[in-house]
C-alpha cells in the first residue's frame, strides 16, 4: 500500500511539473514578443488639431519614447468631429502595439452622447497610462474689458444670447462647460465649437468670440503675456502656474467643478505584456525632468497609474459625466 501512495504523489509531482513545463512554453513566446517590440515605426495618434495641450502632451511622450524603446515613435494628427475621427482609426489599427491614442475623456461624452454611433472606450480600447489631469480655464478677449466671472455675467445679462463662447467641439468637455456655466447662472450664452484648443483659442485672440474654455496648457502663455484676461478655472483646486486665477466656485459660482484627463489608450485586445511594457516606459517618461518641467510650466497635474487603474478611472468617469451631462441636457444639434 505504502508504494503505491508514494507512486500516486510521484505521478501527481510529475503532471504538476509537465503542467508548469508546459505553462511557461506558452508563455515564452509572449515573453519573447513582448521583449522584441517594437520592430517599427510607433505612431501616437492624437484627435485634435496640432498646438493644442493633447498634441504638446503627445510630442513629447514620442520623444522620450524613441530614446526608450530605440525606434521611432511619431505623432499623426486627426482631427475632427469632436476627437471621433483620431479615435476610430486608433480602434481600428493592430492590436499589435505599434499603433497607439493619446486620449482625452472628452471621449466619455462623446460615447454619452451617441451611444450607438461613435467609439466605446472600454469595449474598444486597452487602457496604458493615464498622464494628466487638470480643470479648463475660462478666458475672455482683452477687447471685452472684463477681469471676472461676475463682469463676464453681468455682460451676458445685458446681451442675451449675443455673446459667443468657443469650444474645442461640439461634445467636448469645452463645451459641457460652457452649458454647466449657464445651467448655473441662467446666462444666454452662443455656443461656437470648433475642431481643437487651438483654433477655439485663436478665434478669442481675434476677437471672432467673447470668450472661451481651453486647457491650461494652450491658454497659459497668452494670459501671462496679457493677450488674453484669464477669469477663472474649471477644477476644485487653483493651479501652479496661474495661482491668481480662482477657481469658479471661489468666483461665484459655488458647486461648479469639471476636470479632464489625458491617457495613452491602445486598441482593444493587445497583448497584456505589450501594455504592461507601454506602461512601464511611458511612465518612466512621464517622471522625467522635462515632462515634469513642462506641466510645471504649462499647467496640470501629472498623473501617473497602472492600466486597471485606468480602467476604473474611465468606468467612475463615464457615471459622473453622464450625470453632469443629463444635468445640463447637453446636446449637439447646434
Amino acid at each position: 500500500m505504502a508504494i503505491r501512495i508514494n507512486d500516486r504523489f510521484a505521478c501527481s509531482r510529475k503532471r504538476r511539473i509537465l503542467a508548469c513545463c508546459a505553462m511557461l512554453v506558452l508563455m515564452c513566446p509572449a515573453m519573447a514578443h513582448a521583449n522584441e517590440y517594437p520592430t517599427r515605426t510607433v505612431t501616437i495618434i492624437v484627435a485634435f488639431p496640432p498646438g493644442g495641450a493633447a498634441d504638446q502632451q503627445a510630442r513629447l511622450i514620442a520623444h522620450g519614447l524613441t530614446e526608450r524603446l530605440g525606434k521611432p515613435v511619431i505623432v499623426e494628427n486627426h482631427a475632427g468631429a469632436s476627437g471621433a475621427i483620431g479615435a476610430n482609426i486608433a480602434a481600428r489599427s493592430a492590436a499589435d502595439g505599434h499603433t497607439l491614442l493619446l486620449g482625452t475623456s472628452t471621449m466619455l461624452i462623446d460615447q454619452i452622447l451617441l451611444p450607438h454611433q461613435r467609439i466605446d472606450v472600454v469595449r474598444d480600447f486597452a487602457p496604458v497610462a493615464l498622464i494628466a489631469e487638470g480643470p479648463l480655464v475660462l478666458v475672455a478677449s482683452p477687447s471685452l474689458g472684463i477681469k471676472t466671472v461676475s463682469e463676464l455675467l453681468t455682460l451676458a445679462r445685458q446681451h442675451p444670447g449675443q455673446l459667443a463662447y468657443a469650444s474645442f467641439g461640439a461634445g467636448t468637455h469645452g463645451h459641457l462647460a460652457g452649458e454647466m456655466l449657464k445651467a448655473a447662472t441662467h446666462v444666454d450664452l452662443l455656443h461656437v465649437p470648433y475642431k481643437g484648443g487651438a483654433p477655439a483659442l485663436a478665434a478669442v485672440l481675434g476677437g471672432h468670440v467673447a470668450v472661451a474654455f481651453v486647457t491650461a496648457l494652450t491658454a497659459g502663455e497668452n494670459i501671462r503675456a496679457g493677450k488674453l484676461a484669464g477669469l477663472a478655472v474649471t477644477g476644485s483646486r487653483r493651479l501652479p502656474s496661474l495661482p491668481d486665477l480662482p477657481t469658479m466656485a471661489e468666483a461665484g459660482v459655488p458647486g461648479y467643478e469639471l476636470e479632464l484627463w489625458s491617457a495613452i489608450l491602445a486598441p482593444a485586445n493587445t497583448p497584456p505584456e505589450l501594455i504592461a511594457r507601454l506602461n512601464t516606459e511611458i511612465v518612466a517618461v512621464i517622471r522625467s525632468a522635462d515632462f515634469t518641467r513642462f506641466m510645471a510650466e504649462q499647467g496640470g497635474f501629472i498623473v501617473t497609474s497602472r492600466p486597471e487603474e485606468v480602467s476604473r478611472r474611465i468606468q467612475s468617469d463615464l457615471e459622473r459625466l453622464s450625470r453632469q451631462v443629463k444635468a445640463v441636457d447637453l446636446k449637439l444639434d447646434e
